[in-house]
């Protein structure tokens, strides 16, 4: 269905060098599935056995899958790293304009490796990639501040991304995440910490490709069943009203609720940090991740996507 052959660019980027490659795999995403299946073959390819995982040699991996940026909800970056928290393997999944922007800036999967010698942030429009002085939002409180300094700086079109760190990881705690946006997080096992000891105090990605697809009313027509049978599903609308909070109340109720660091199954407060009560007490607004229609609801409809997929 597709007619783009730019998922299987590869982008390496070395920030000790600041130098920077891309290379055609075409294998990678012909062999392995998806964005975690690449990810992980990367890491395997790019990590030494041993590694420190606050050293230069330790690799961080950004990829997407072949439906990002084509269908709905297909809309997560994985990250693939050796975590300083465990020592083993670090997974973790985001959301936000992250895939998307990835996609459509022409790559499929991202590795960095290297430690930069000054606290430095990656500015990649396209094929375009720039080592940026960062000294001056190194240690910065607000990881919201950086990133809005960032984007007001950076001149990238299309659709943009913008991923940074905080204190909590300048400081290499080994379990800090990364910030994408405002609202989603790399919260999984310790990335932060890897961008701290890089000194890489932010990403931003922005593109503005279109995937052409071969037959647009077919496109069309799988784009709309996938559509609607995600929006009315209820699934969906449980995501949609209460959000991944949904499951505190009824994880708790089986003792499957993660408690005190995994000492214990169940919380006596887990009412008070349920996906019911954030919702009757501190709901704003419903923001879902570019591409996802969650935060339609039931029975809602989008607007039609056209022949070519345009973010």
């Amino acid at each position: 269905m597709l007619r783009d052959d730019t998922l299987a660019n590869v982008l390496y980027v070395d920030l000790s060098k600041k130098h920077f490659r891309i290379e055609k795999r075409q294998d990678l995403f012909e062999k392995h599935i998806g964005g975690a299946g690449v990810a992980i073959q990367l890491l395997h390819e790019e990590c030494p056995e041993g590694c420190d995982p606050l050293g230069a040699e330790n690799p961080i991996i950004f990829a997407v899958g072949p439906l990002t940026a084509l269908f709905p909800l297909a809309s997560k970056t994985v990250a693939m790293f050796k975590s300083p928290h465990t020592g083993n393997l670090g997974e973790s999944h985001c959301g936000g304009r992250s895939a998307v922007a990835i996609r459509m800036a022409g790559y499929g999967a991202i590795v960095i490796k290297g430690n930069s010698d000054i606290p430095l942030y990656l500015a990649i429009h396209g094929n375009r990639v720039y080592f940026r002085d960062a000294s001056s939002l190194w240690g910065m409180r607000s990881s919201f501040t950086a990133g809005r300094i960032i984007m007001q700086n950076e001149p990238g079109a299309g659709l943009r991304t913008v991923m940074r760190i905080g204190r909590a990881e300048k400081n290499l705690v080994s379990y800090a995440c990364v910030t994408v946006e405002t609202y989603r997080h790399f919260g999984r096992l310790g990335l932060g910490a890897v961008f701290g000891s890089k000194k890489l105090k932010a990403i931003i990605i922005s593109g503005k490709r279109s995937l052409p697809v071969k037959n647009g009313e077919l496109y069309r027509k799988v784009y709309n069943e996938i559509y609607q049978a995600a929006v009315n599903s209820l699934l969906m609308k449980k995501y949609h009203d209460l959000g991944t909070a949904g499951n505190i109340l009824p994880l708790n109720e089986i003792g499957g609720l993660p408690t005190r660091n995994l000492k214990e199954a169940r919380f006596e407060g887990a009412s008070g940090i349920s996906g019911e009560t954030f919702a009757e007490q501190y709901l704003g607004r419903r923001i879902a991740c570019s591409h996802c229609p969650v935060d339609w609801g039931s029975n809602r409809r989008q607007t039609q996507s056209s022949g070519q997929c345009r973010l």
